[in-house]
């Protein structure tokens, strides 16, 4: 398949969609289970849903996992978890391990729109407590110039 993503915005203040982003080249910081590259992340992250800011990060770790989408793990710390409620879904990766999910608060209609790894699996502890989004169901910002 064809590389789909658009130009890139030549303004380097520019704030690109996630999906519009070259994960950070520079060396990673782990090398895990089954071709699972950590790298920390460059720029500043911001996650919204409804024009409602969730999370506003930094220093987030990037995940590449063949050929997923490119992941955004935030500390706990930098997302609004006053906006989140656990949801009843639950996941199991055999390489980071069982994820719990959270939805919108307060109700969580819609479904989760971010998962954690409390304690994931050897390799992957640099997860621990990071929170991610699917990028399907929200709206991820990265502005690399930060």
């Amino acid at each position: 398949m064809a590389d789909q993503r658009p130009d890139h915005d030549a303004r380097p203040d520019a704030i690109r969609p996630a999906a519009a982003f070259d994960a950070p080249s520079h060396t990673p910081v782990r090398h895990a289970n089954a071709g699972i590259l950590l790298e920390p992340g460059r720029g500043r992250i911001v996650v919204r849903a409804g024009g409602v800011v969730l999370a506003d990060c930094q220093r987030p770790i990037v995940v590449l996992e063949g050929r997923y989408p490119v992941r955004y793990y935030i500390p706990p710390e930098d997302v609004r978890r006053e906006l989140l409620v656990p949801s009843w879904e639950t996941t199991y990766c055999p390489y980071k391990g069982n994820a719990v999910h959270f939805a919108l608060a307060p109700h969580g209609e819609g479904g989760a729109i971010a998962w954690s790894y409390p304690v994931p699996l050897r390799g992957m502890e640099a997860l621990t407590g990071l929170i991610a989004f699917y990028q399907e169901r929200v709206d991820i910002d990265v502005d690399p110039s930060h």
